[in-house]
């Protein structure tokens, strides 16, 4: 088996080395190759040096590539089409890999017929988690766990911790470059709609818990005012992307559900006294808001231009 791992940074010089270190202390069985594609989506930091140092340095096969264009989605997208691997696998910049993660993977993809993986993320908690914070149903503070063992899962995988062979990319395309994250917003729903457009067609996602990445929680999104930013955000995406049933009732191209949410969820974050479950119905109600208004704002296009391999 032979595997890339595509890594792609903008302005990550801060995180940047602990993640690189912790990919050269791989523990790689015997019969698996693998190379490192490091993409810098045009950094102005110290990013590049770094990166250069990295390839000049650590021993590895590693291939340094920069992409002008401005949006993970291109990077991500440049990554692929110069991977060489059966299995193209993607982490982020400002995470720490377990040692034995490569290895997780590729057990993963041998013992099961799948098209993609998705693997353990942990957080770790550099300060106490807030008492507001329902971990279930988020994606704001990275988390992925399914439990210990590996299964088939109804879900696409996070970014940081994926993984897809190179024949899934060859029937349903890259990513959509147009769902990145853009100056106005925060998050970006580029891989999760490339995952759910996996499970739309048909395709195996396996969970692997041995697949682990560590993920430190940066403090600035510990505050309720990002949480709803990144919800509503997210609704407009989610809008943009078209990710509803396709037999979903739609008014002024608006999906009917998401009128139903923003009115259920919003009566029961005025009458819901429990903080936690509070606050969460509060960010459905942001994010349902989010897509409608998209939506009332320009109709997003049922036929969006897929990039090739």
């Amino acid at each position: 088996m032979f595997i890339s791992v595509v890594l792609c940074t903008y302005n990550g010089s801060d995180g940047l080395g602990k993640t690189l270190a912790s990919l050269r202390n791989q523990s790689v069985p015997e019969g698996l190759s693998w190379e490192l594609i490091l993409v810098d989506n045009n950094s102005t930091d110290n990013t590049r040096n770094i990166l250069e140092e990295f390839v000049q340095n650590s021993g590895l096969q590693v291939h340094y590539l920069f992409e002008l264009k401005q949006g993970r989605a291109f990077a991500l997208n440049t990554g692929i089409r110069n991977a060489r691997g059966d299995i193209i696998a993607f982490t982020d910049d400002d995470v720490i890999l377990d040692s034995q993660w490569l290895s997780g993977l590729a057990d993963t993809f041998s013992r099961f017929d799948c098209s993609a993986v998705g693997g353990r993320i942990i957080p770790v908690w550099n300060q106490p988690q807030p008492a507001w914070l329902e971990m279930e149903g988020q994606q704001v503070v990275g988390h992925f766990e399914y439990g210990d063992r590996a299964k088939e899962i109804p879900v696409p995988p996070i970014g940081a911790n994926m993984a897809f062979r190179r024949s899934t990319f060859e029937r349903h395309g890259l990513f959509r470059v147009e769902l990145g994250v853009n100056k106005s917003e925060i998050g970006g729903t580029e891989d999760d709609e490339f995952g759910k457009r996996l499970l739309r067609s048909g395709e195996k996602i396996i969970y692997a818990p041995q697949a682990i990445i560590y993920l430190p929680v940066e403090s600035h999104r510990l505050t309720k005012e990002y949480f709803l930013r990144w919800f509503y955000s997210m609704g407009k995406a989610n809008m943009r992307a078209r990710m509803w049933p396709q037999d979903a009732v739609c008014y002024f191209g608006v999906a009917r559900y998401l009128f139903r949410g923003l009115v259920e969820n919003g009566l029961r974050w005025m009458v819901t006294w429990d903080e936690k479950r509070r606050f969460q119905h509060k960010l459905r109600t942001y994010r349902a808001a989010g897509g409608i208004l998209e939506a009332l704002r320009s109709e997003a296009s049922a036929n969006a231009k897929i990039p090739r391999l």
